[in-house]
């Protein structure tokens, strides 16, 4: 007798209508490559992320204003406030 194929195996469950192993019907196979492309891949995809940010950062800093220029727009709202326009009497009703 000849050993049996794992698709010999499934299609006489099939075929007794009893339920197959799940270790014959999955898709893939586990092992060692797999494994090496998700770990790759992973990789990759944090090495390209880290670039990104590391290319766009100082454009990002450049946007925010340093702590001088933030301390002289504060200065502006310390004072009295003062009418820029002239403040006419509201009409009598």
């Amino acid at each position: 007798m000849s050993p049996q194929s794992p698709h010999d195996k499934v299609a006489d469950a099939v075929h007794e209508g009893r339920p197959a192993d799940a270790q014959l019907v999955r898709q893939g196979r586990s092992g060692r490559r797999i494994l090496l492309l998700l770990i790759v891949s992973a990789g990759a995809a944090a090495v390209l992320l880290l670039g990104l940010w590391a290319a766009t950062n100082g454009r990002f800093a450049d946007l925010e204003p340093s702590r001088a220029e933030k301390a002289a727009e504060a200065q502006t709202f310390d004072q009295e406030p003062t009418a820029t326009a002239p403040v006419t009497a509201a009409p009598a009703r």
